[in-house]
């Protein structure tokens, strides 16, 4: 035969004024639920019942990511649960391969790099062609009133965010 185990109870206001042993495990008879107590929390501390848990089903919240390290060439994503992405890196070279795939090549692109180098050009970078696995970036270097079409070794971070394949 099973054994039944039977826990200390009490009304609400009774749970109020009372203080439980370390470890010691009640039932609120009003609420309908248990509460644990620490030897020091007058009342105790109520534990959620089930029904009273807000229904967290259609949350969005990151499945997986990557953090920036030498053996991802610096990249980083944050993928959620509905599929939108966020990734990003910096890099020296005028094209980027993306750690996750795109759903399609209507994601946005974001690219910045050195506001101005040690020879006081700036730098002006933009997206020249994009694929759902990557793109190449245009950059221009502004040195005084002249402009050049190529950035060579020029610092480029770029973020993208949109849908994953």
């Amino acid at each position: 035969m099973s054994r039944q185990i039977q826990i200390r109870r009490g009304t609400t206001s009774e749970h109020e004024t009372f203080t439980g042993a370390i470890g010691e495990i009640t039932m609120d008879t009003d609420a309908k639920t248990l509460r644990v107590h620490d030897g020091e929390t007058v009342g105790g501390v109520p534990l959620a019942r089930a029904d009273s848990v807000p229904d967290m089903s259609g949350a969005d919240y990151v499945v997986a990511w990557q953090s920036p390290s030498a053996e991802n060439n610096y990249t980083w994503y944050r993928k959620y649960k509905s599929g939108w992405v966020e990734q990003g890196g910096y890099t020296n070279s005028s094209t980027v391969t993306l750690p996750l795939a795109m759903a399609d090549t209507q994601y946005n692109i974001q690219i910045t790099g050195d506001a101005k180098s040690t020879n006081n050009n700036v730098y002006i970078f933009g997206c020249q062609s994009r694929t759902t696995t990557g793109f190449s970036m245009l950059g221009n270097v502004v040195n005084g009133s002249s402009q050049s079409s190529t950035a060579n070794g020029a610092q480029r971070y770029w973020f993208v965010c949109g849908f994953s394949a």
